[in-house]
Order: C-alpha cells, then structure tokens, then sequence
C-alpha cells in the first residue's frame, strides 16, 4: 500500500494521467504493472512484438534504433504506445540507461479501462497528446538530418 501511494505521487508528473480524478488514477495503477530495471538491462528490443504503453515513473530509459540513441524518456514519458496501438514489432530498443521504475498497461488492461467511458476519453486523449508529441519530435529530428545531408551532398 505504501509503495502505491509513492506512485500515486509520481503520477501527477505523468501528462498521460492529466485531467483524471485521484480514483481513476488509483484504477489506472491497480490495473497496470508496476516494473524495475537496472541501467544496461533492455526493456524490449527493435523487432520484437510488443503490446505494452510503459511510463517512467523514475530514471531515464533510451530508446535506440539500430544501435544510435534517437531519444531518452525520463519521468512522465511514455514510450512502446506505437506498437501497442499499430499491432506492429517496435521500430526501436529501449534500454535502462539508469535504474529506473515503469509503470505499464498491457493492451488488454488498456481496453479493460477503455469501458469505463470518462476514463477512455481521457486515457485516449492523453495518449494521443503523447503520439503527437513524438511524430513531431520525429519530424524535426528528419528535418535536422536532411538539412545536414543536404549540406553534405552541396559541399565540395
């Protein structure tokens, strides 16, 4: 009990838990998975199926595509949402780069929670809030690189 108060406290940082009252909060969190890695311990690897929205309740965690880091998520991130939405293996590996504590929702737990229709709304809105967010950082990391090739492709 007191190691769910201590994520309750964590979840207010959490934008995809903005706009829920404290008791939808606690659902969210007697449903889901409470997880912990070390640094250097792999979440998931690229390739490999994954039906699992992960929130970093504390650490950090890279998310790296072919070896390259592509992006961190510290507290209050969500990653691994893509896959579990698009039924597609995940196009990245995450990997502790710190001790870090995960909250997760499987699918299933996600749509267990779709039924209670306030919540849905919420939860969904908040996950596409967070999608968003990444397709535009996404965006401006390939705008970033077609600027640079761009300059290497013009130079002698």
């Amino acid at each position: 009990m007191k190691d769910l108060r201590k994520y309750e406290q964590y979840a207010k940082k959490i934008p995809l838990f903005n706009g829920l009252e404290p008791e939808e909060v606690s659902r969210v969190l007697h449903i889901g998975h409470k997880l912990k890695y070390h640094a250097g311990d792999t979440i998931f690897f690229q390739g490999q199926m994954g039906n699992n929205l992960f929130i970093v309740f504390n650490g950090v965690v890279n998310i790296e595509n072919e070896g390259h880091i592509i992006s961190k998520c510290r507290t209050g991130d969500a990653f691994g949402e893509m896959s579990m939405i698009n039924h597609r293996p995940h196009c990245a590996s995450a990997t502790a780069h710190t001790d870090v504590k995960l909250f997760t929702l499987s699918e299933d737990q996600v749509k267990e929670l779709m039924q209670e229709n306030h919540l849905s709304a919420v939860m969904l809105l908040n996950i596409i809030h967070v999608l968003s967010s990444h397709l535009e950082t996404a965006n401006t990391n390939v705008a970033k690189l077609r600027k640079k090739l761009d300059n290497v492709v013009k130079s002698p």
